[in-house]
């Protein structure tokens, strides 16, 4: 049986920088609380990066405030940066529900479906991300989900979009080439990279190793496509000799 080993790093919503966390869209300015004390020994315990802390003071914030309190946002941005997930989706769905659906709870939404294996529905939050607030990062976070579940023509679509801008030439995006290795490429590289992919599994050979050498013509320093072009011409090989056999 003829095996090969094609790359890809499916990228997790925090791979991608998407806005600084201190500053995600649609987040309320932080008015006074009735509660300063606590404020206080929040801004302590950031100063320490002691996020068990500083999530606990916020909750006493919020509990005296109530549902209007704008630190409400400010405690989502801080259980999504500790990895609480469970946490995170409760308190973005409470305010989705009481109607502060921001950029904010889309993005901590999508990465929590993304993190708990749920795909369908990160799609879901990031193409409504896109929509409001269009973005080479979602678009390519949208393309890796649907690699992943294997919607080609949908992937395809995605990913030529941000072939075809000129921009993805200058953002970066990481990839892993190795156990507990990565390596920063950009996204067209990246982008093209994944199209060889695709063909490759769709057994378009010729084709895939194009696609693998427009992605190391865009980034030389590349890996992964080097390795997928070695591939695939390998594999070539290895059916031209078995042709000839016969």
């Amino acid at each position: 049986m003829k095996r090969f080993i094609l790359l890809l790093m499916v990228v997790t919503t925090a791979n991608v920088t998407l806005g600084q966390r201190n500053k995600r869209g649609g987040q309320s300015e932080e008015l006074p609380s009735r509660s300063p004390m606590h404020i206080d020994a929040y801004e302590h315990a950031l100063e320490l990066n002691d996020f068990v802390t500083a999530i606990s003071c916020l909750n006493y914030v919020v509990s005296i405030d109530g549902k209007e309190s704008p630190y409400r946002d400010t405690l989502l941005m801080l259980y999504s940066t500790n990895g609480n997930l469970l946490q995170s989706y409760n308190l973005a769905m409470q305010l989705r529900e009481d109607g502060r659906d921001t950029r904010m709870v889309k993005e901590v939404l999508a990465e929590v479906y993304n993190q708990s294996n749920q795909p369908k529905e990160a799609i879901e939050e990031l193409e409504m991300l896109n929509a409001e607030f269009p973005s080479l990062g979602y678009q390519w976070q949208i393309a890796n989900l649907q690699y992943q579940l294997q919607r080609n023509s949908e992937c395809l679509e995605s990913l030529t979009a941000i072939i075809n801008d000129s921009a993805s030439s200058g953002i970066a995006v990481p990839q892993v080439i190795g156990e507990n290795q990565q390596q920063r490429t950009s996204l067209l590289a990246a982008s093209l990279n994944m199209v060889g992919l695709m063909l490759a599994k769709q057994e378009d050979y010729a084709n895939a190793i194009k696609l693998f050498e427009s992605a190391s013509q865009a980034d030389p320093e590349f890996i992964l496509p080097k390795q997928n072009y070695a591939a695939v011409t390998e594999l070539m090989q290895g059916e031209a000799v078995e042709e000839g056999e016969e």
